[in-house]
């Protein structure tokens, strides 16, 4: 037993001086691997990456920076997605309707459900669904989830960009990597000019989609209109939108 101690004690010793000069020479090699000029560009390039995309440190002593949700648009006079005063909300919910007119299709239309929330982030959900009757019936649908940054967040300006999935379902069903860029200008009389551009690659197609409209608030209601141009496979088509929007 003692024999069995001593070799046991004898080993934990090596090992552990072993470990502290392998740690020693780690150390060493990271020491003398340091590059002052690498490091601050690395710096620097992360610095700038992040002021761009998410928040510049300028940005920290300006409104924008703690810029909280409306209830809805206009809730406060000549104020949009965005208010600088304390009279804001933590979350906010929106769902749109719209009808789609053009290039014999019918009964066409889209649904798009909006949840924004810790200020800054917004998660939509929109489901298009064409369907053209004729001699020979055909049915498209794109349902795509975007999770949105906001990027630029004053109380007339909105600017936007996601990243997401894009689901297609047709005789060519498929599904990719979908992203967008958006925004939002409000203008006095309780009018307001919306546009977005999504792109998504649904092999082995790349799909562009944008759409610019005309919005006018009435408390938490918006009428709203457009036109909306997207592909769906081996097709490209032009509509005219018109709709409405809720806030809760």
């Amino acid at each position: 037993m003692k024999k069995f101690l001593l070799i046991f004690l004898i080993l934990t010793t090596f090992l552990t001086n072993g470990q502290k000069t392998t740690s020693y020479k780690l150390e060493q090699r990271s020491t003398n691997s340091f590059n002052p000029l690498t490091d601050i560009l690395g710096w620097f390039v992360s610095e700038v990456t992040y002021g761009i995309m998410i928040e510049s440190f300028l940005e920290k002593n300006t409104p924008m920076h703690r810029a909280g949700l409306t209830p809805y648009p206009f809730f406060h006079s000549k104020e949009g997605n965005y208010t600088y005063n304390n009279l804001s909300v933590p979350f906010r919910i929106e769902v749109s309707s719209n009808l789609m007119l053009g290039h014999n299709f019918q009964k066409n239309g889209n649904i798009i459900g909006k949840i924004r929330f810790a200020k800054r982030l917004d998660l939509s959900a929109t489901y298009n669904q064409l369907f053209k009757t004729g001699l020979k019936n055909e049915y498209h649908s794109q349902t795509s989830f975007i999770l949105n940054y906001h990027r630029i967040r004053t109380r007339q300006v909105d600017i936007w960009y996601g990243l997401g999935i894009m689901f297609s379902e047709n005789k060519h069903q498929s599904s990719g990597i979908a992203y967008n860029l958006g925004a939002e200008l409000f203008l006095p009389a309780h009018l307001n000019l919306q546009g977005q551009i999504n792109w998504a690659y649904l092999e082995p197609e790349f799909i562009k989609n944008y759409q610019i409209q005309l919005g006018y608030f009435l408390s938490h209601w918006r009428l709203q209109g457009g036109i909306k141009n997207f592909r769906l496979p081996y097709k490209q088509l032009n509509t005219i939108e018109l709709g409405i929007k809720y806030y809760f």
